[in-house]
């Protein structure tokens, strides 16, 4: 009997960190982060998981933290979009099984699970070719290219010279509070649609009296919500954090700890999304 009642106990779920370099507070008001959060639990739940947030900033050392997650008996590590493009983080990862979300983790260069950019970026250039769209123009935020490994830059200009060989807009990169870059960028080349690689710049546009989409277009490449009618990507956050659990439970159920030696790339496809901002 003793047997019989051990076997129908639930076992404890097991614990799975997932480590951000931003404040948490920073992250519970991302619409990004919380949907690729809402993923990564559900599913972790789904497979007898359970997840923990943890921060690693300048007032805990990678030392610090490698203890504070083999003192609770987590060997199993994702790690989100940091704050910064092009970063490193240096815990005793020989200790962990190790899986990063995206491209701007630099290094070590982990098994990672990213959206299909490159796919995201033709598939907008599409949509603006069908519904007559001939001079776009692209528009990202300096860290942007960088954390997505070019692949936005690289599909845009990459459809614009298979379709013509002269008269490609150059691709703007700016920083944040840089208005007037980006509008003598604008008066220069003057595209009929602009593709940008945040929502936020179409305020920028609006706030220069632009008329959207009366006088030009306007896409986004991450497209975090439908209720605002912003036309642009999906990156498809939810599915994103659900594969990087799974991805990260095959590499814990069979041991595989530390830095790869060949590290893989699994891509979650981007989706279209319509809305107000462009017309034929």
């Amino acid at each position: 009997m003793t047997n019989l009642y051990q076997s129908r106990k639930f076992p404890s779920a097991v614990p799975l960190a997932v480590l951000y370099t931003h404040e948490l507070s920073l992250i519970e008001e991302n619409s990004y982060h919380q949907k690729l959060w809402q993923g990564m639990s559900n599913r972790a739940e789904e497979l007898g998981f359970k997840l923990e947030k943890f921060c690693l900033n300048r007032k805990i050392t990678g030392k610090r933290m490698t203890q504070i997650l083999t003192a609770r008996g987590i060997n199993g590590v994702i790690i989100p979009p940091l704050l910064r493009a092009g970063g490193h983080l240096s815990l005793d990862w020989e200790q962990f099984s190790v899986l990063a979300l995206g491209y701007s983790l630099l290094s070590p260069n982990f098994h990672r699970v990213c959206p299909n950019q490159y796919q995201g970026i033709r598939t907008v250039m599409r949509q603006l070719k069908h519904v007559g769209f001939s001079r776009p123009g692209m528009v990202l935020m300096n860290e942007s290219d960088l954390r997505t490994a070019h692949l936005w830059s690289s599909g845009f200009y990459g459809f614009e010279h298979a379709v013509k060989k002269t008269g490609i807009i150059p691709v703007l990169e700016y920083v944040n509070s840089d208005k007037g870059t980006v509008m003598e960028w604008y008066r220069k080349y003057t595209p009929d649609v602009i593709i940008g690689s945040e929502p936020d710049v179409l305020e920028l546009f609006r706030s220069a009296g632009l008329k959207i989409p009366e006088e030009v277009g306007f896409v986004t490449l991450s497209r975090w919500s439908s209720e605002n009618s912003i036309a642009g990507i999906d990156e498809n956050e939810e599915m994103l954090g659900r594969a990087a659990i799974e991805q990260l439970v095959h590499l814990v159920y069979y041991n595989q700890r530390g830095c790869p030696e060949c590290p893989y790339v699994i891509q979650v496809p981007c989706k279209w999304g319509a809305g107000i901002t462009i017309r034929k």
